[in-house]
């Protein structure tokens, strides 16, 4: 069996496509690896682009479909993966010289199904990472999926991480959807047992306003369905972490819908509207329990004392059915 497959979805990306491709065959080596160009039906230089490449690197193979889209790219890709391993790069991004190999040792080492890279956000003229952690470290099932939920270290993108590919040949991508990744990473987090972490920066996340993310629009609806579809997975498999999921719902419901009205756009101020009113209206109760439990517990790290006299105060003032824990206080 080979032992990491790249897959790198190619799109009209003639501009980025050399550099992405040179760091590639750049890696540090790593035993029988494969690199498999999806070329989603573009239009420009990049299918010729791919082939010279495929003509000086026998171990890239180049599948030429129709235009179906980030996930359908990604899905054909996967299903053709022969290595152990698989890597999502995007092609209008690249690696560092080492940014592959360091995930591959971490993951054969402790067991990892999934290994994250750090990654740099790559602007045109400067760069900016997470220094909050050092050295590499591991997560359980259940830690890894609440740190995805809080959207702290554990991030949501496809891209920069090694999966163990079985799993993720287990889960499709949804197709047609703008940020597919919402929609996906959480299942693929509810089918392992050790999520590794490699802090050091080993990913360069290209930033134009041109890409995909690149302009506010109803498109932008997608990421707040999958969240929505996150929302209700974590309260039938997760019950434990619901407010954690519901805060961070809102909490880009209501970024986004702050960002619609910026835009001066009435279609899409609109549409952001009646879908926040239909979310606010059947999420009513769990957003406001989840507010309540996030202010607690705010209070009682900011504010200790005061937070054991609210306690106090409300445990004989309120029913007893409150003072079991259904005032969502502790």
């Amino acid at each position: 069996m080979l032992t990491v497959s790249i897959i790198i979805p190619v799109y009209n990306v003639e501009e980025f496509l050399r550099q992405c491709l040179d760091t590639v065959y750049a890696q540090a080596a790593i035993e029988d690896m494969e690199v498999i160009l999806v070329n989603d039906g573009s239009t420009d230089k990049s299918p010729r682009i791919c082939e010279e490449y495929a003509e000086k690197h026998p171990n890239t193979r180049i599948i030429n479909k129709a235009n179906g889209g980030l996930s359908d790219a990604r899905n054909v890709g996967t299903e053709a993966a022969k290595g152990k391993y698989i890597y999502y790069l995007d092609s209008d991004d690249w690696l560092v010289s080492d940014g592959i190999k360091p995930l591959y040792d971490f993951a054969t080492v402790n067991d990892c199904e999934v290994v994250q890279g750090g990654f740099y956000y790559a602007y045109d003229d400067h760069l900016l990472y997470d220094r909050r952690h050092k050295k590499p470290f591991v997560l359980d099932q259940h830690d890894a999926m609440l740190q995805l939920i809080q959207n702290d270290y554990v991030k949501n993108f496809a891209w920069g991480k090694l999966y163990r590919a079985d799993i993720v040949k287990r889960h499709k991508f949804p197709k047609g959807k703008y940020y597919e990744d919402a929609y996906w990473q959480h299942l693929v987090m509810h089918d392992i047992s050790c999520y590794g972490i490699v802090p050091a920066p080993l990913y360069y996340y290209r930033q134009r306003a041109s890409g995909i993310s690149g302009a506010f629009s109803l498109k932008n609806l997608d990421l707040l369905r999958g969240y929505e579809e996150r929302l209700k997975f974590v309260q039938m498999h997760y019950p434990e972490y619901v407010f954690d999921m519901a805060i961070t719902y809102k909490h880009v419901l209501d970024q986004y819908c702050v960002a619609a009205q910026q835009t001066g756009n009435e279609v899409v101020r609109k549409g952001f509207l009646e879908y926040r009113m239909s979310v606010e209206r059947h999420y009513a109760h769990l957003f406001s329990a989840a507010c309540r439990k996030s202010i607690a517990f705010r209070l009682s790290q900011t504010m200790p004392q005061v937070y054991n006299m609210v306690k106090r105060i409300a445990s004989r003032l309120l029913p007893s059915a409150y003072r079991k824990g259904h005032v969502y206080m502790s």
